[in-house]
Formats: structure tokens, C-alpha cells, sequence
């Protein structure tokens, strides 16, 4: 375990004694509805399928599962907002990986809420045995053989992701292919972001209105981001922080990495939002960059 690690380590320990993380959550709720947030997840594994439930039953005692477009009322100026209820929450899941069909999907709907499935086509598109060399070469490249005993690497299928979308689930656009955006030509972005909104359009008959780009928080650039907003009505940053729908715009959307095998001190400690403030430097350097302002049209 190197010194980062065992600072964070003892950051959770420590919030978890002085319950710090149960004030920044009640903090959070008198919030109420005009804040949100967004979790980001990769793998589901059956194995860890009650794990799950268990961190789902505890976010929902906390927040309000919700869907994309129930997500999307934050921006919504509606009386019928209740001040006092809980902030929304809104799972979204990278990749298109197989447990997200067969593990996440099914435990969302249990507990009434939707998720945002955001799919790289080409993976969805490999046969069996081509998926574990798309996966070490494009999804994860610090995979090494043998990872895949414990990685969770097989992808869903095109059926699969349109019978996701019949049941109410976002299906998003995650690149067709897995690049890094940054540096990339206008033809290799249009390719990347054009054509995998339309293969994905394709397959669920419907608008593919959510995007989320690969790796980092800084791995796209002005150029991708044309191309991004072209295309889709929300664009999901890799760049943890809570969603306040006064000066947040909904076409860049902040995540939260909150995966199925952290222990309850670690996620509860990411819920909490304690370590958003080390990333606001990152979330401003995104706005400007980006030059994102406030309250961005959606319609």
C-alpha cells in the first residue's frame, strides 16, 4: 500500500470514529433537492450481488434513487419540488460489461430507480473470443494475463442493451472504440462520438441523449467537447463532486467512483462528499476549459 493509499485509508477510518460522514450527510440533506448526485460504477460481479443490495438499501435511506430524466428536474423551477426531500442519486455504470445486465439492472429496478448504461459498441460488437483482447487492449490496458480470473471483462450484447432500454434504463455513449479524446482529428471524433450515437440509436430505437468520456477528468479537450455537444444533451465528467443545480450546468455532470467492492466505511465516506473539495480545483479547471457556464440550456 503506497502513501496515498494509507492517507485515504486513515481519512475513512478516522471520519467513520467521529461519524464525521454521518454530519456531512445530514449536511447534504437539508441541501435537499436542489443538489444531486451521481455515482459512476465499473464492475458487478455476481459474486458481489449482496453487497450491492446492501449499498443500495443503505444510499436509499439517504438519497432518492432516480432516473436520468428525474435526475435532469433538479433544473427544474416546478413548486412541486419539495424542499425538504432527499437529494437525488442517479447510478450510471462505464463500459457496457455484461454484470451490469444480469447483476445492476435487475437491483436498481428493485429499489424503483434506472440507470445510465454507458456502452462502447465495439465491445458489445466482439465475438467470445475476441472480448478479452478488446478488453486488455482498450478497456482496462494495466490488465496482465491472468486478471481476467478475478476482472470482470465479458460485454453485453446489442440485444441486451436494447432490452435494457425497453425496461427504462439511459443507454449512454461511451465512445465507439474506448479512445483517450484528447489530441484526436475532426474525422477520428466524428467517428468516435458521431457514429457510436448512431449505432447505439440503432440498437434501442431511441435518442441517445447522455455521454461519458473515457479515463481521466482531463482526458478530452475543446475540439471533443464540440463534437460531445453536438450530439448529446448530458455529458458525464470523471470528476468527483456533488451536482448543485444553481451553478452547475446539466451538460457537464459530476461523478462520484463508488464501485460495488468498497467496503461500507469507504463508500460511506465517498457519500458523504468529504473528498470533493480535493477535486473542485479539477471541476474548475474543467468549466473553464470546457468554458461550460452555469445553467446550460437542456431543452
Amino acid at each position: 500500500m503506497n502513501f496515498r493509499s494509507r492517507a485515504r485509508a486513515f481519512l475513512i477510518q478516522t471520519a467513520a470514529l467521529a461519524r464525521v460522514d454521518e454530519l456531512a450527510l445530514r449536511l447534504q440533506k437539508l441541501k435537499g433537492s436542489a443538489h444531486g448526485l451521481v455515482v459512476g460504477v465499473h464492475e458487478t460481479p455476481a459474486s458481489l450481488e449482496a453487497h450491492f443490495r446492501e449499498q443500495l438499501e443503505w444510499a436509499s435511506q439517504h438519497f432518492a434513487i432516480t432516473t436520468l430524466e428525474g435526475f435532469a428536474k433538479l433544473w427544474d423551477n416546478s413548486p412541486a419540488r419539495e424542499a425538504n426531500s432527499k437529494p437525488p442519486v442517479l447510478f450510471t455504470f462505464d463500459d457496457g460489461r455484461e454484470s451490469n445486465y444480469a447483476v445492476a439492472a435487475p437491483l436498481l429496478e428493485s429499489f424503483g430507480g434506472r440507470g445510465v448504461f454507458f456502452v462502447v459498441p465495439a465491445f458489445a460488437e466482439c465475438a467470445a473470443d475476441q472480448a478479452l483482447a478488446f478488453y486488455r487492449s482498450r478497456i482496462n490496458p494495466d490488465s496482465r494475463p491472468g486478471d481476467e480470473r478475478c476482472e470482470d471483462w465479458k460485454p453485453m450484447t446489442p440485444s441486451q442493451i436494447a432490452d435494457l432500454s425497453a425496461r427504462g434504463h439511459a443507454i449512454g455513449n461511451h465512445t465507439l472504440t474506448h479512445p483517450r479524446l484528447v489530441g484526436l482529428s475532426p474525422d477520428q471524433l466524428e467517428r468516435e462520438i458521431g457514429d457510436s450515437a448512431r449505432k447505439l440509436t440503432l440498437w434501442t430505437r431511441k435518442p441517445v441523449d447522455a455521454f461519458a468520456w473515457t479515463f481521466g477528468w482531463d482526458a478530452v479537450d475543446t475540439n471533443a467537447w464540440k463534437v460531445i455537444q453536438r450530439y448529446h444533451r448530458f455529458c458525464f465528467a470523471p470528476c468527483a463532486g456533488s451536482v448543485d443545480s444553481i451553478h452547475d450546468s446539466p451538460n457537464l455532470l459530476w461523478r462520484r467512483e463508488i464501485e460495488v467492492r468498497f467496503s461500507a466505511p469507504e463508500y460511506r465516506f465517498l457519500y458523504s462528499g468529504l473528498m470533493d473539495p480535493w477535486w473542485s480545483f479539477r471541476r474548475r479547471r474543467l468549466r473553464k476549459m470546457l468554458r461550460v457556464p452555469p445553467h446550460a440550456n437542456i431543452e
